[in-house]
């Protein structure tokens, strides 16, 4: 699995919001995507999920994204949105995993094998104490990780999560990420993340790409891409890191807004 985004452009409205933004990622590997509020983090992101038109290319293991049926894109590509109204509804957690893995399908009969992937992802999420739940009676966070599980249930190829950490708590953030750098690894997958904690994004993140007023500021590796000076530039503060665990990664405290 790998993406390709070439030269991609969106506008809304009449304005641009991203503007000729190229970066790829190989399987197995993961994206994080940075920048201010207003950089177009969130808009290029629902672009290749396919919820908004664009001019560039999008290539998801070597198809233009554009050229698939919605139903292959689906079946291709995992999005966990910022927006979770979508699991207001009164079903359990276990029949919307389910459903969730024959949306593309005629018939809505499930088998044994739909019933183990459900089991086996609220297990790896550890999430089986709400299998039988009702998303609407969880918290924001208990459902941000419920939305999470019905993405992965589907064995994506590519994985999508627009700020996937904003309403879980810090255990809770690294049992998410930690899971899904797992996932990404074992299956091959390529995941793309939003993220607004720098530490988080030094820790599980492989590569970085840095937007900017809808363009790519800076892309490559993590390590290289996050230092002070790039930080201060990017966000206008003033930032220190710190090596942990032997170099495994970096953290990144803020001391001061920059002024002028």
């Amino acid at each position: 699995m790998s993406i390709t985004v070439s030269e991609l452009c969106i506008d809304r409205s009449g304005k641009r919001i991203v503007d000729h933004v190229s970066f790829s990622v190989d399987d197995g590997c993961s994206l994080s995507i940075l920048g201010p509020n207003g950089a177009g983090k969130t808009t290029l992101m629902r672009a290749l999920c396919g919820l908004l038109p664009y001019s560039g290319t999008v290539d998801v293991d070597g198809e233009r994204l554009d050229r698939l049926t919605r139903v292959e894109a689906a079946k291709r590509i995992g999005y966990v949105a910022q927006d979770m109204t979508a699991l207001n509804v009164r079903l359990s957690v276990f029949e919307l995993l389910l459903l969730a893995q024959n949306s593309h399908r005629v018939s809505w009969r499930t088998g044994s094998g739909n019933q183990d992937a459900a089991m086996e992802v609220l297990s790896r999420l550890g999430l089986e104490r709400f299998a039988d739940a009702v998303p609407q009676a969880l918290s924001g966070g208990e459902r941000q990780m419920i939305a999470l599980a019905l993405a992965l249930v589907k064995k994506p190829r590519l994985l999508l999560l627009d700020e996937p950490t904003s309403a879980l708590d810090l255990a809770n953030q690294l049992t998410m990420l930690e899971a899904v750098h797992r996932y990404t690894r074992e299956k091959g997958i390529v995941t793309l993340s939003i993220l607004h904690d720098m530490n988080l994004a030094t820790r599980y993140a492989d590569d970085a790409l840095m937007l900017v007023d809808g363009t790519r500021r800076y892309h490559g590796a993590t390590a290289e891409i996050m230092t002070p000076e790039r930080l201060s530039e990017v966000y206008g503060v003033t930032c220190r890191t710190l090596s942990v665990d032997d170099g495994a990664y970096t953290a990144i405290y803020p001391v001061n807004v920059r002024r002028g």
